[in-house]
């Protein structure tokens, strides 16, 4: 009979997970699939491609061969006893958690898991710069944010963090509040005041957690910024495949000695996590830690030095500047992502998206994302050493030829006021709808969310008063063909409210 596996296919597969990583390293999910292949079994369990067999391109079918079900010794995440819980135990040591829980659906399901522990109608402080999946996280658990505002980078209009004076007044100004979140780092690499925020925080009793969804690497370098449960929060969320050798669609939950919820944090990641959890994205989470525990200190140095080297290249280049230690300067900001390398235009006839195509279309570069006068690079220690060198080529070249100043643009009104909250995201999602012109919107309840990305930063949610203020903003956004996420009509026309 024809068994599922080639055996040759697998000794390769080991022999190179093996050069990688190295013998000393402890993988139990890896080296739990390749006993399962080495079985030889007959399949007749999930999934369906049987090893790999169904799948007729040979990348799927490299997948496949380890993409399994949970049949005995691979154990279940919903009640991990064996590898999984070996797997998860060594993440939460590699990242001095008290314990670590394996997301499948990126960092995504671990806000809304921590979320949802809340409990319903809890006060929860929240950035303004909170990823969309927080919005998802309040409409399933009902509960009622509390936003303070992030302090924005005038030039590139971006968030770079949030002051501890800030929260201090929410505060001190708003009762029954029951956690409080930070986005650190943010999409951008700047890294809040974590230590002096936890210790603030601790005095009125509430726990700090963290969506750290880009820095998972943190942990692995003296020379990058501490990590968050280092610096005294109790909680943080890691998006893996945002910085790490992981793939897209792994994270990790980390709780912290001492979190209030442990327990209810874990029946919550059990009601949010698929019955059928990935083999390849659990395993990858596996690898990556091990990996970046035997070889992350010699490789983050060498990217960090690369891409510092490139960031001096580029402030040599008429019409771009690459901020990295500058941003200290802004109030909250205590560290920086080396490995975010912003790009922004200052003297150009071109805007960030014409930018970003022009590298894509003629330089066969692509960037992470465009913003109105600027492009962010997200290097690894993964990319090849000649990427770094390609970015400072092609913008040297795309300097001389755009070298003369842009025309005017229309007026930025500035980032509107957080508005008043008359319903909970929860309660204006649920509610009837109905469609409005945006220009008639004014003293609406919204319930939709409207998001410029970049930067990411809701002007609206559900349940928030639509002001004279936000209905100017999203003219501009409009006029000026900036993408917007959250809203269903695509054109910026009209918007969803609460029909009351």
């Amino acid at each position: 009979m024809e068994k599922h596996l080639c055996l040759s296919s697998l000794m390769k597969i080991e022999a190179a997970g093996r050069e990688r990583v190295g013998d000393a390293v402890n993988i139990p999910i890896y080296e739990a699939l390749l006993e399962y292949c080495r079985e030889r079994n007959v399949l007749l369990h999930m999934p369906g491609h049987k090893g790999g067999r169904g799948f007729t391109l040979s990348e799927f079918q490299a997948v496949g061969m380890v993409d399994f079900t949970e049949v005995p010794g691979l154990d279940d995440l919903h009640n991990p006893r064996g590898v999984l819980s070996e797997a998860q135990r060594l993440a939460a040591e590699a990242w001095g958690a008290e314990r670590s829980l394996f997301l499948v659906n990126g960092a995504t399901s671990g806000i809304q898991c921590l979320l949802l522990a809340l409990g319903e109608e809890s006060r929860v402080l929240l950035p303004r710069n909170a990823h969309r999946s927080f919005l998802g996280g309040l409409v399933i658990s009902g509960a009622r944010p509390i936003f303070v505002e992030c302090e924005m980078d005038a030039t590139l209009g971006v968030a770079l963090s949030v002051r501890p004076e800030s929260i201090r007044a929410k505060l001190s100004s708003c009762s029954g509040i029951k956690g409080a979140f930070l986005v650190s780092p943010t999409y951008y690499g700047t890294v809040n005041e974590i230590k002096e925020i936890a210790e603030l925080l601790l005095e009125w009793e509430i726990p700090l957690m963290v969506d750290e969804a880009h820095g998972s690497h943190f942990i692995f370098h003296p020379g990058y910024p501490r990590a968050a449960l280092q610096e005294g929060a109790q909680a943080s969320v890691h998006g893996l495949h945002k910085t790490m050798p992981v793939l897209t669609q792994a994270g990790i939950l980390h709780l912290g000695a001492g979190f209030p919820w442990s327990d209810r944090v874990q029946a919550c990641h059990g009601l949010l996590t698929s019955t059928s959890p990935s083999y390849p994205l659990m395993a990858s989470i596996d690898i990556g830690r091990a990996t970046m525990q035997k070889h992350g200190r010699e490789l983050l140095e060498q990217a960090k030095e690369r891409t510092e080297r490139c960031r001096r290249r580029i402030n040599g280049i008429p019409g771009f500047v690459s901020r990295s230690w500058e941003f200290l300067e802004t109030d909250g900001v205590a560290g920086y992502d080396p490995l975010k390398l912003l790009v922004e235009i200052t003297g150009l006839d071109l805007d960030g998206y014409q930018l970003s195509r022009l590298l894509r279309e003629h330089y066969g570069i692509q960037v992470e994302l465009a913003g109105d006068n600027h492009v962010l690079a997200m290097f690894s220690p993964f990319n090849r050493p000649d990427d770094w060198d390609n970015l400072a080529v092609a913008l040297s070249d795309i300097s001389q030829r755009y070298a003369h100043r842009s025309g005017a643009r229309n007026l930025f009104p500035g980032f509107p006021p957080i508005p008043p909250l008359a319903f909970t995201p929860r309660e204006s999602f649920l509610s009837p709808h109905k469609t409005v012109k945006i220009e008639e919107s004014k003293g609406m309840i919204s319930a939709e969310m409207a998001a410029p990305y970049p930067p990411g930063i809701p002007c609206i949610i559900p349940g928030e008063i639509i002001t004279a203020e936000v209905v100017e903003y999203l003219i501009y956004l409009k006029q000026n063909e900036i993408p917007v996420q959250g809203l269903q009509d695509r054109s910026l026309q009209s918007i969803q409210v609460v029909n009351v």
